[in-house]
């Protein structure tokens, strides 16, 4: 039997991984760093694989390291390769390895958009983690088949098992496998929780571009969205509002993050508003999805903002801006002068505002005294409060029924 009431200690096969999620110090104790599918997947390959005799395992969107941790115990001669969008589930893998006592030089990890590294590599068996975004879902099946249909005449097709919370098993979600993978089933639901088994077929899907080109006639440059972007097919409603209360750039070489900057919409339309300003900002896209950077970065080079804009703009991976540093590139020299952002209600599939919170002390980490933080956030979120205890107060610049942008500055005394 897997699992236990704790929510730290996963117990497989008579051992026990100790297993967190990222960022460790996150409010909501009670949640853990897996699932009944987690549990699920690992209970179903421990009692049907000869796990030691394999070599190598892919694993494909990991959220904190369940699998990870579980294939470095059970399967101990594989070497292991990790396959996310996410930085956070990134460092959440290679937290718990260490907190299990296991070796991360066996785990490889790479972005979602790096699957060709598996190209001329025998696989054994991959492990798939069925995501909430069905374009996400596509792109890493066809990603995937292919790769082992280009390998179909060197090696074994891997054993495919998947797994996901039945709610998000959907019919939608069982039409992209049949179109891509083959022969596809699903086992019986435990724990609200289901596996999925699929064969990879010989022959390539046809390609599919992953980007989508996104037109708004509040816009005057084209979104492109990767396949995990938030709100892929048109402009998220709470980054719509934003656009019209965007701040302005009063001074020279002004520094603005775009911190959880997804498709970039907010900095590209700053530095757009601002093209004839003498006054051009240098704006740095921050956010923790690679697929996001991504997006970001071909919003705005296919832009008519200026080249020196384009040439001065950074691009971050990463948590909130932790891994943000003043002292490493000359671009920040002197402190940030604004933060936009456009705050996450939700980490993976769990509602949880630590990231927001987050969010807004790195900022105030990172701003000169006087620097301004705005964001917007929907009206029921207490974001005013949480603004208010840490810089001190704030305002709001505008608001509707749905929607409220808040202002707030980092005081002149601040430590």
């Amino acid at each position: 039997m897997l699992g236990n009431m704790n929510t730290t200690q996963l117990h497989i096969q008579q051992q026990q991984l100790s297993l967190k999620r990222f960022p460790i110090n996150h409010f909501d104790k009670s949640l853990r760093a897996w699932d009944a599918a987690d549990e699920y997947i690992i209970d179903h390959l421990a009692s049907t694989f000869d796990l030691p005799s394999f070599r190598h395992i892919v694993i494909v969107n990991d959220s904190f390291g369940a699998l990870a941790c579980a294939m470095s115990k059970l399967a101990p001669n594989a070497e292991i390769s990790v396959f996310t969008d996410s930085y956070m589930a990134m460092c959440g893998i290679l937290q718990n390895l260490k907190g299990s006592n296991l070796d991360k030089n066996k785990v490889s990890i790479y972005s979602s958009v790096e699957i060709d590294t598996l190209e001329d590599k025998q696989t054994d068996l991959v492990l798939f983690k069925v995501p909430r975004t069905l374009a996400f879902l596509e792109y890493s099946l066809i990603e995937l088949n292919r790769v082992f249909a280009k390998n179909h005449g060197e090696y074994k097709p891997p054993t495919f098992v998947g797994g996901a919370m039945v709610k998000l098993v959907t019919s939608s979600v069982m039409k992209i496998f049949d179109d891509i993978l083959a022969q596809t089933t699903t086992s019986l639901a435990r724990k609200k929780a289901r596996l999925v088994f699929s064969l990879f077929p010989s022959t390539q899907h046809p390609y599919i571009s992953p980007v989508n080109e996104v037109s708004d006639n509040e816009l005057d440059f084209v979104l492109h969205n990767y396949p995990n972007v938030f709100c892929r097919d048109q402009v998220d409603i709470g980054a719509r509002y934003m656009l019209k209360h965007l701040p302005e750039v009063t001074k020279p070489n002004q520094v603005v993050i775009d911190l959880g900057c997804g498709n970039g919409v907010l900095g590209t339309s700053l530095l757009l508003d601002n093209k004839q300003n003498k006054h051009q900002a240098k704006v740095i896209f921050v956010d923790e999805s690679y697929m996001a950077i991504e997006s970001a970065k071909a919003t705005l080079f296919s832009s008519d903002a200026n080249d020196e804009s384009k040439e001065s703009a950074k691009f971050l991976v990463g948590h909130c801006l932790q891994t943000f540093s003043l002292s490493h590139n000359t671009l920040f020299d002197g402190g940030v002068d604004t933060v936009i952002c456009n705050p996450p209600f939700h980490q993976q599939n769990t509602v949880i505002d630590d990231i927001a919170w987050q969010m807004f002390v790195d900022a105030k980490k990172v701003l000169k005294p006087g620097g301004e933080l705005r964001i917007v956030g929907n009206r029921h979120l207490d974001h005013s409060a949480k603004l208010s205890k840490l810089f001190g107060g704030c305002k709001v610049i505008a608001s509707d029924n749905k929607f409220t942008i808040l202002s707030a500055l980092k005081p002149l005394s601040s430590e």
